[in-house]
């Protein structure tokens, strides 16, 4: 009768141990592994090592062990797993990660965990407080930092320095949608009245004004952010265009804005998640005046203020700039070529129970079609 014999199985040629196994009937097995034996006496010290080559630049280095791994490796694989990669051209720091790269968030020169976070990058720099061009803690509110401070990236040399950026965005500036990856919502299958229009890749603390055109490149401050910039004291805005010829964010041109002082102030009037209506509030209040040598807004595009035919939906993510309209529409805005609007993004609401559609009117912004613009680039900073 065969006998069960508990037992451990070696495989001698990869010396892999394969647990405790039960094997019946066999023969002739390996007995149990016995005691460890005494340690040795330890051995005496190997000759020293070759002199390394001089540093001279060390501050500009990474001192990491496995700098010269990562710097020879391009792809990212299971065996880079872990391996750091700097990019000399754009000073990003990349770790393999699960076989694709991914940066590392290092801190720019102004982020400096300023302390208290000031009202504005204005502030900091009337504050003697500028490091330089970079991110900053700003909180326009101006109370309960822990609530209302958040990261911006403060333009510290420009124009003597100040300057707060609330928008970047390339081409079409018509990227909304979510489900669209952040492409123009006309067509979309979210429903206007109760979606989240608003793509999450847009708001974000960190800025890189190297990237030209692909879906990393824009980014918005939230509108209840921008509004509390402007209520603060902000009254002047500096458009900064890049021509079609350009390959990164060096300016073309400056544009400068100030509000119009015949006009109330008060920017981005409503509340979270509003409407225009046919009685209620108009556009005027959000208009600014702006001179920009020898070019000039041009286009056709419907504006809004209590004489609209429809209702609009207001929401409050995403910053945008448009022209007045310079055809006959019926609205409360001049048509003046030398005017700007800044706006959030609508949609038309009508009917009974309401219901929201897409207009293309919405799509007017700074580089689309609608609203001629010759640039293909362009950041908004409020002072």
């Amino acid at each position: 009768m065969l006998q069960a014999t508990r037992a451990q199985l070696m495989l001698s040629a990869g010396r892999i141990k394969l647990g405790e196994v039960y094997l019946s009937g066999v023969t002739a097995l390996r007995g149990e592994r016995g005691e460890n034996g005494t340690q040795g006496e330890k051995g005496s010290q190997g000759p020293k090592g070759e002199k390394g080559d001089s540093c001279g630049d060390c501050r500009k280095r990474i001192s990491l062990v496995t700098s010269l791994r990562t710097i020879a490796s391009e792809t990212c694989h299971t065996r880079s797993e872990g391996q750091l990669r700097y990019e000399k051209k754009s000073g990003r720091l990349n770790f393999c990660s699960r076989k694709q790269w991914l940066q590392i968030q290092t801190v720019p020169l102004g982020e400096i965990n300023n302390t208290p976070p000031r009202k504005s990058c204005l502030e900091i720099l009337f504050k003697g407080e500028s490091r330089g061009d970079g991110m900053y803690w700003i909180n326009p509110a101006g109370k309960d930092n822990e609530r209302n401070a958040f990261r911006a990236y403060c333009d510290m040399t420009t124009s003597g320095g100040g300057w707060t950026l609330v928008a970047k965005v390339t081409h079409d500036y018509s990227w909304v949608c979510p489900d669209r990856d952040g492409g123009m919502c006309l067509g979309s299958k979210t429903n206007p009245l109760y979606g989240n229009l608003f793509h999450e890749i847009h708001q974000r603390d960190t800025v890189d004004l190297s990237i030209k055109s692909d879906i990393d490149a824009g980014i918005h401050l939230n509108n209840t952010l921008i509004r509390l910039l402007f209520l603060s004291g902000r009254q002047s805005v500096r458009f900064t265009f890049v021509g079609t010829s350009a390959n990164d964010w060096t300016p073309s041109e400056d544009a400068y804005a100030t509000f119009n002082p015949i006009k109330k102030n008060s920017m981005f009037v409503d509340h979270e998640w509003g409407q225009y209506t046919l009685n209620n509030l108009d556009y005027t209040w959000n208009i600014i005046q702006h001179t920009r040598k020898d070019k000039k807004f041009t286009g056709g595009i419907i504006c809004w203020g209590n004489k609209v035919n429809h209702s609009y939906r207001f929401y409050d993510h995403g910053l945008h700039a448009g022209a007045p309209a310079v055809a006959n529409k019926p609205c409360l805005l001049d048509n003046n070529q030398n005017e700007v609007m800044l706006k959030s993004h609508y949609a038309t609401i009508q009917d009974t129970p309401l219901k929201a559609r897409w207009d293309m009117a919405q799509f007017g912004f700074l580089g689309a079609r609608y609203i001629l613009v010759p640039n293909k680039r362009i950041a908004i900073w409020p002072i």
